[in-house]
């Protein structure tokens, strides 16, 4: 990897301009940090790649953590699949600590698989920003941008998925404890290669994104081949949807409160009992919402079921019958009734657990 450009930085800072510019992206970003009420943390962690995306998050974190007395960490994860990936890293924190960033360097040990190491490589990352995460208090802060917005719900919306699938990548969310945000879903790549350039600093360039064997860069490309084309989805319209999705979500998601507190228990045993008869009457958009909550909630898996799993689930819930899907499983309880079991279509009540022995995970504590 070689540093990427930032010609003019360290001489556009000593102009009025310059000054101004870095006084306005400060302002933004922490008008950003409390509208994602992430102003109520007083620890922040950034995940540092060492690109533009992740250095810009790291330089504006770190600004924002001396000005309001918050404390700051990044923490940059090795996964050793490439010769020179740890001497990387040491150059990037030494670019970090030059601009007064702290910053870990944690390599990855053990066996790789021999399929699927991208996923591999992103599931041990983020157990192990979990992990520091919760040792540190700190919520945690990713650097996906506008552009990584539009290439997601192109993805999907080529995949053919539904309003959930298309609200994109969620601005926050808590897993587990840990708030996990996204502060710069608002900033565009170029935005972010500026206050690079405005705090002069040399961020590293990832061949890999340019390389077509990966679909986000198949995505990205042909988006761009379509601006040029004028023939859209532009990425602009891409957000809006996404906007326009997200929204639908949150009042099918707001209108679900009720139902779920009339008809799931929570018990402290990780499981949930469920009365199904006050269920049965949500429109489908509204009840698959609601099963993929609690899927989420039970499993701990970071994705949902998908739409068509969602229905054959309902269909199996309809006739009385259990039902495994996403990590979990549905049990019918059947009511005792004269020392016999009810009729299938008389059992309002299941229980929701996780799977045993299905996607076994281990995680430092």
């Amino acid at each position: 990897m070689t540093a990427g450009a930032n010609t003019g930085g360290s001489v556009g800072m000593s102009t009025n301009k310059s000054k101004n510019i870095v006084v306005d992206v400060q302002s933004r970003f922490a008008l950003a940090m409390e509208e994602l009420q992430l102003d109520v943390h007083s620890s922040y962690l950034t995940a540092l790649s060492g690109g533009a995306d992740s250095s810009a998050l790291a330089l504006l974190t770190q600004q924002y953590a001396n000005a309001v007395g918050k404390r700051h960490l990044a923490v940059i994860v090795d996964h050793g699949l490439r010769e020179q990936s740890y001497a990387e890293a040491r150059r990037v924190q030494d670019q970090m600590r030059s601009h007064g960033v702290t910053s870990n360097i944690i390599s990855i040990d053990g066996p790789r698989p021999k399929s699927g190491l991208q996923e591999w490589a992103r599931s041990r990352r983020y157990q192990v920003l979990m992990s520091v995460a919760r040792d540190r208090q700190a919520a945690i802060l990713f650097a996906h941008h506008a552009g990584d917005q539009a290439e997601t719900i192109a993805m999907r919306l080529l995949k053919g998925s539904g309003i959930v699938g298309l609200a994109g990548i969620p601005p926050s969310r808590i897993q587990h404890g840990i708030t996990i945000s996204r502060p710069l879903l608002g900033w565009s790549h170029d935005q972010l290669l500026r206050v690079c350039c405005h705090f002069g600093y040399a961020f590293e360039d990832d061949p890999s994104n340019r390389d077509r064997q990966f679909e986000r860069v198949r995505i990205r490309q042909l988006l761009a081949h379509l601006v040029q084309r004028g023939e859209g989805p532009s990425s602009d319209q891409l957000r809006r949807l996404g906007l326009i999705s997200a929204k639908l979500c949150k009042v099918a998601t707001n209108a679900n409160e009720r139902p779920i507190e009339e008809a799931v228990k929570w018990h402290s045993a990780g499981y949930a009992t469920i009365v199904m008869k006050n269920l049965v009457n949500l429109p489908k958009f509204r009840f698959a919402l609601l099963m993929r909550r609690l899927l989420i909630s039970i499993s701990g898996s970071r994705y949902a079921p998908s739409g068509a799993s969602i229905d054959e689930l309902r269909n199996r819930i309809d006739a009385g019958l259990s039902a495994t899907i996403g990590g979990c499983h549905f049990s019918p309880v059947p009511l005792q009734k004269g020392g016999g079991r009810n009729d299938k279509k008389e059992t309002p009540i299941y229980r929701l657990f996780r799977e045993t022995g299905r996607h076994l995970s281990t995680m430092p504590i």
